[in-house]
Order: structure tokens, then C-alpha cells, then sequence
């Protein structure tokens, strides 16, 4: 027994020991991978025997800088929470480019050398904050990960102020968002993150717990365990979230993390915010068809991806601004500058300088907007306080940019409810090898709603795994949902994985466009 003790105490001790130095440290690591702007391939360590650091915080978050004496290497570090948020200890996900983010997101800025990013993402891992009674920073500790422009390449780094906390990979799970569907279950991603790359395998297990989302009612538990190959430093989990046409609110669950290998826990609790369809939302959903100027493709935009504006414009309009990282705005005015109500707008151009007796539009974001447009609204819901501030405003728009025959189609809500089109998840019948999607609407349309179907491949391929399918879904006047069989070829016990994706929809915005079938 007593050798069995003393070795469980070595084990332990040493697992401290890589948690936390002996003594407070002050550094700059940096490790770029080849082909990361930032670092240029850069593998170095600076301290305060190299140069000077500083180290400056506001309700915003903290920038970091450290200079060479002749300034020959310097380097400056931006972090912050979310808007109206505080820097704590947590694992930060999603991040993109500080001062630049979207206020529902964390920022991350690095640069130094001459060389910063217009854009980029990434995550960081803030394991230690603490404040002197002047309120300046007396310790710091910070693992980040950054990408620049887009590029696959990564700028890794670690972070210390007169910190004990010692730079070693540590697994954290970050927070996340998905969405309800109608029926069967949609996918929650969630990300699981190493702080930086291991050379050993690292492992974790992961289980859901209820939040105000309750297991069985809003999400199906799940308990499993994670692995991170050496190099890897993500790793995407998914949460079945059980989908139904009641108005149930937004949830929220967590995701907790324990019996991690290989690399000790940094931030063990995350939560999966679940948001309703059925309920008043804020919400931007937009399909361009291709060749239109502004939104080519699918856009959705949640309460969980910026912050919606809205406002009286000066025709007695309805503008709504959105903060995502882009700017987007949307503008609708009534002909004449009359006040503007339920109905539909016909003939409708660039708002504000739209011709006497014509409706008012405008529609542009992300750099982008149209010199001319022609195009219609259907007003479904406008509704003012005594102040004359917008309280509810419903649209569906169509625009058309430069007289383009392309359109751009979408829906805008201020605390009003969607009418959408969602697919599900893939239920798999393995007696007859098929995935059923359900592709669903709701509520019910008094017209015609259609959206096409195609499959894309993951990890299984078309035409070996499973048959290709695409086909357009029609809904007639009060049908709510309609499925899709795609006939499987193979069967890998739950191995592989391909999508069911919505496009092109009409009559009806695109809610969840995605479904996965795993067999």
C-alpha cells in the first residue's frame, strides 16, 4: 500500500508541476507555422532580459506590447470579451479581429514587425487575470491561436505577466450556439480546443448537463470522449438538439469536460445556447442569387451573431442596422414619406432617393451597396412605441441591383416571429439502406413555398457511399413539411457522414439550411 501511495503522489505532484511554475514569469512566446503573415515562420521566446513590456486594460479587454531596446522586434497583443462583457477566465472561441469584431464575439488581434491581418480569427485560452488596487494588471495569462486572412497557417503563442502559470497545452471546450429545429434533431458543433499544439496524444471526456434546457424535452445527453492527434489543437463535437414547432423560448445546456489525458483541463465548462424558431426573434436572412452583388449565397444572422438597431428614418421609414463584424443595413419607407404600416410595396427603389410616390429600399452591407435597384416589400408587422421607436417590425424583401436580372431575397425581424424552412437531421433505416431528411416549414404558408435539395459530401462520397440527390421540395398553400430518401450504398456503423443542404429558397427564408445523415 505504501508503495502504491508514493506513486500516486509522484503522479500528482508532477501533474501540478506542469500546471504551475515555482516562481512568476514574464514572457512572449511565439511559434508560426509556415506560411502564418503574421509570425513568418518565427519559433522565439522574448523576455524582459530582451526588451520592455507593457501592459494596458480598459472594460474592453487588454492590449499587451513588448519592444526590443532599438526597436528592431516589437509586438503589440489585443483581447476582449464580447461587448458589455469582463475578461475572465474562460476559454474564448470564434474570436475575429480586435476593435473590429462583432459585438457578440471576442476579439484577438496580433501583430508585430510591420505585418497585422485586415481579418482574422482564432481563439485564446485567458487561464489568469488579476488587478493591483490601482486597477493596472499584476498578473496575466494568455494561449492563443490566431489565423490571418482567412489562411490555414497559424500564429501560436503564449502569453505571461508576473504569471505562475506555465505555457503547456491544457484542453477547454468553448461556448456555442445552435438552433432549433421543427422536427427529429439538428446538430449543436461545439468546439473542444488544445491551448497550442501537443506532441502527444491528448484525450478528454465530455458530458451534457441541464441548463434551462432540460435532456429528453430540448437535446439528447450525450456522453463521449474526445482525442487530439499530436499537432491537433481542435476538435468539433456534435449535441443532438430535438426539434418541434412549440414556442419553448431559447435554452441553454452545458457541456462539461473531465478525465483529460495527455494535457490538463484549462476551461472545463462551456454552454450551448439553444435558440427557438417559434418565438419573437431578431433575425437577417438572406439569399442572393448567383450573380447578385450583395449577398451571393446564404446569410443568417441571430442575436448570437451581432446586434440589430432598429430606428425611424427620416421618410418615416424603418431602418435596421446590424453589427456582425460586417456592417449591414436595411432601410424601407412608405411612398410620400407617409408613415409606414402593414402592406405590400410594389416598384420600390433605392431608398432615399427613390422617386416622388414610389416605396423606398435599400439593402447593403460588408462593403458592398447598389447605385441603383429596383424591388418590393411586404410589411407584416409595424408597430411604434409613443416615442415613435420602432418596438416590432416584420419585412420580407426582394432587390435587384443595377437592374440586374439576379435577385436578393430575405426576411427582417425586430421581436417578431419567422415563417422558415428548416431540414433536419437524416434518420437512418438501416433494414432498407436510406437516410431520410425532413425538410419542413413553419407555420404554414397561404402560397407556395419551395426550396431545392442537393447532398454534399463529409466523410462519405457520392456514388460510393451513398446515391447523389437533389430535387426542388415544394410546399403547397398550409403543408409543413415534406422528406427526402437518399438510398445508402454502404454501411459504417456510424463512421461516416455526408449533408442534405437547402438552397434557393422562395416564399420562405432558410433557417437551419443544413442537415446531417451519419451511418
Amino acid at each position: 500500500m505504501s508503495k502504491v501511495r508514493v506513486a500516486l503522489i509522484v503522479v500528482l505532484v508532477s501533474f501540478a508541476s506542469c500546471a504551475f511554475a515555482s516562481t512568476a514569469q514574464t514572457f512572449l512566446s511565439l511559434n508560426s507555422q509556415p506560411g502564418d503573415y503574421i509570425g513568418g515562420g518565427i519559433q522565439q521566446t522574448f523576455t524582459p532580459a530582451d526588451g520592455t513590456f507593457a501592459v494596458q486594460s480598459s472594460n474592453s479587454g487588454v492590449q499587451i506590447s513588448f519592444h526590443t531596446a532599438n526597436y528592431s522586434s516589437w509586438w503589440y497583443l489585443d483581447f476582449g470579451p464580447p461587448t458589455g462583457s469582463k475578461l475572465v477566465k474562460s476559454e474564448y472561441d470564434d474570436a475575429q479581429r480586435y476593435s473590429f469584431h462583432s459585438p457578440t464575439k471576442p476579439g484577438i488581434d496580433v501583430f508585430g514587425d510591420g505585418r497585422g491581418c485586415n481579418r482574422n480569427a482564432g481563439r485564446f485560452l485567458l487561464s489568469q487575470l488579476t488587478f493591483a488596487t490601482d486597477g493596472s494588471v499584476k498578473s496575466l495569462a494568455i494561449d492563443f491561436e490566431q489565423h490571418c486572412e482567412g489562411a490555414t497557417p497559424a500564429l501560436y503563442g503564449s502569453l505571461r505577466i508576473n504569471s505562475t502559470v506555465t505555457a503547456v497545452a491544457r484542453v477547454s471546450v468553448a461556448n456555442a450556439t445552435a438552433l432549433k429545429g421543427n422536427v427529429g434533431t439538428s446538430t449543436a458543433a461545439v468546439i473542444l480546443s488544445l491551448s497550442m499544439p501537443s506532441t502527444q496524444l491528448v484525450s478528454v471526456q465530455y458530458n451534457t448537463a441541464d441548463g434551462t434546457a432540460v435532456q429528453g424535452t430540448d437535446y439528447v445527453a450525450t456522453t463521449a470522449t474526445a482525442e487530439f492527434e499530436p499537432g491537433t489543437t481542435s476538435k468539433v463535437i456534435t449535441i443532438p438538439i430535438i426539434g418541434d414547432r412549440l414556442a419553448r423560448a431559447n435554452k441553454a445546456l452545458q457541456v462539461l469536460l473531465s478525465n483529460a489525458s495527455g494535457a490538463p483541463v484549462g476551461d472545463g465548462k462551456g454552454q450551448v445556447r439553444i435558440l427557438d424558431p417559434n418565438v419573437p426573434m431578431n433575425v437577417l436572412s438572406m439569399y442572393g442569387q448567383p450573380g447578385d452583388y450583395i449577398s451571393p449565397g446564404i446569410f443568417l444572422a441571430t442575436i448570437a451573431d451581432g446586434i440589430f438597431t432598429p430606428s425611424r428614418n427620416y421618410d418615416n421609414g424603418v431602418s435596421v442596422a446590424l453589427n456582425e463584424g460586417d456592417q449591414w443595413q436595411t432601410d424601407f419607407t412608405a411612398p410620400n414619406n407617409v408613415n409606414l404600416t402593414t402592406g405590400d410595396y410594389d416598384n420600390a427603389q433605392r431608398f432615399p432617393f427613390q422617386a416622388a410616390g414610389t416605396p423606398g429600399l435599400s439593402v447593403y452591407g460588408a462593403g458592398r451597396g447598389c447605385n441603383m435597384l429596383t424591388g418590393q416589400f411586404v410589411v407584416n408587422k409595424a408597430t411604434y412605441a409613443l416615442s415613435g421607436a420602432v418596438k416590432q417590425f416584420s419585412a420580407d424583401f426582394e432587390q435587384h441591383c443595377e437592374g440586374g436580372a439576379a435577385g436578393l431575397f430575405g426576411s427582417i425581424r425586430i421581436n417578431s416571429k419567422l415563417t422558415q424552412l428548416s431540414v433536419s437531421d437524416a434518420v437512418i433505416d438501416t433494414g432498407n439502406s436510406t437516410a431520410s431528411f425532413t425538410v419542413t416549414l413553419n407555420p404554414a404558408s397561404a402560397t407556395s413555398v419551395s426550396a431545392d435539395f442537393l447532398t454534399a459530401d463529409g466523410t462519405a462520397a457520392a456514388g460510393v457511399d451513398y446515391v447523389a440527390t437533389s430535387q426542388t421540395v415544394v410546399f403547397s398553400p398550409g403543408q409543413l413539411e415534406q422528406t427526402v430518401t437518399v438510398p445508402l450504398l454502404t454501411s459504417s456503423g456510424g463512421t461516416k457522414e455526408f449533408a442534405g443542404k437547402l438552397t434557393s429558397p422562395t416564399g420562405a427564408p432558410l433557417w437551419i439550411s443544413q442537415g446531417a445523415a451519419t451511418f
